[in-house]
């Protein structure tokens, strides 16, 4: 089985990667980018390896405890923006601790995915890898967006939930996700719009220190897409906290 799945993630890779060339942390492929960690996205790398222990404690408890079923209710709206199916090649990039996946249709065989996540933080997909890896057949790799390290056309769903507004270059990840779609895949990029930043992580005790100066820019984001895409969609969710942008390659 193990040798299947790495067959098929060779496929994926960029010409010149070998699968078995890679460093590893446990079972993370490591293939980040250091000239993509500066600015932002260093800022960011370091807060999520500092909040992993406690991030998934806070949206089983705080979350709930704050917000009530609307956390459910987005993740689950968002998880219904892409086209799932069976036996599909699946690439989410800024997987985090993986902790939305429960969220993916209960139609859907978890075990027949083909199934990447990418993200920059390294302690968030080692408590991914914990968490997750029984229920998918999840292959994990340290990458930034603006660099992944996957051929052209080689996913059938990509996807982005949190994370874009402050990455460095917001307009490269989004080609980079474009990049490696299937032609005809729909795409998702979903974030927190001002609002929510400015009510949440501006007053978290955790979080205030990294987004005290932050700002999301809605028109900045629609603008960073690339303009050869079809069907463009912007719509907000939770009365106007999240955005889910969508669009077709």
């Amino acid at each position: 089985m193990l040798h299947m799945i790495e067959t098929r993630l060779q496929d994926k890779l960029k010409p010149g990667l070998e699968v078995e060339n890679f460093q590893k942390d446990g079972d993370i492929y490591l293939s980040l980018n250091p000239d993509y960690l500066s600015g932002d996205n260093a800022k960011y790398m370091t807060m999520y390896n500092r909040m992993a222990r406690w991030y998934d404690m806070s949206e089983k408890w705080i979350g709930p405890l704050l917000h009530g079923k609307a956390i459910d209710k987005l993740r689950r709206d968002l998880m219904e923006e892409i086209e799932w199916e069976d036996n599909l090649s699946v690439l989410y990039v800024s997987i985090g601790t993986g902790q939305d996946l429960r969220y993916i249709p209960e139609t859907i065989d978890l075990k027949s995915l083909d199934f990447v996540g990418v993200d920059i933080s390294i302690s968030m997909l080692e408590k991914c890898q914990k968490s997750c890896a029984k229920k998918t057949n999840l292959q994990l790799f340290h990458a930034c967006a603006e660099d992944l390290p996957f051929a052209d056309n080689s996913f059938d769903i990509v996807y982005h939930i949190g994370g874009i507004n402050f990455f460095n270059d917001k307009a490269k990840a989004m080609q980079e996700m474009l990049r490696v779609a299937k032609p005809g895949t729909k795409i998702l990029i979903a974030d927190e719009t001002a609002d929510y930043v400015d009510q949440q992580y501006k007053k978290n005790h955790f979080s205030k220190d990294y987004f005290k100066d932050a700002t999301v820019d809605l028109s900045e984001i629609e603008n960073a897409v690339p303009s050869e895409v079809k069907e463009k969609e912007m719509k907000l969710l939770w009365d106007g906290k999240f955005y889910a942008l969508t669009f077709r390659k």
